[in-house]
């Protein structure tokens, strides 16, 4: 799997666990860097709410099929939205 790829499966995995914890946040995977996800955070309006970096291995586990979302990436997400 080539970097764009990895990216894209990453955006659109982040945006699917968003979605299924009904969050009115949005992301955008910018980057992959030392197995990290460089993602931006955005608010319902679109405005930059942070730039964070997620670990691969957060997103590696989530299996929305069976309702499993690392829990610390629930609890980043639950903390940025309440953040915007």
């Amino acid at each position: 799997m080539d970097g764009d790829e990895k990216i894209r499966e990453a955006e659109e995995i982040l945006n699917r666990v968003i979605a299924n914890l009904n969050l009115t946040i949005s992301c955008k995977v910018t980057g992959y860097k030392r197995e990290n996800y460089q993602v931006k955070i955005f608010a319902k309006d679109n405005s930059l709410i942070m730039p964070v970096l997620i670990a691969e291995e957060w997103v590696k586990e989530c299996n929305l099929k069976e309702n499993i979302i690392h829990d610390k990436l629930k609890t980043l997400l639950k903390n940025l939205e309440n953040y915007k």
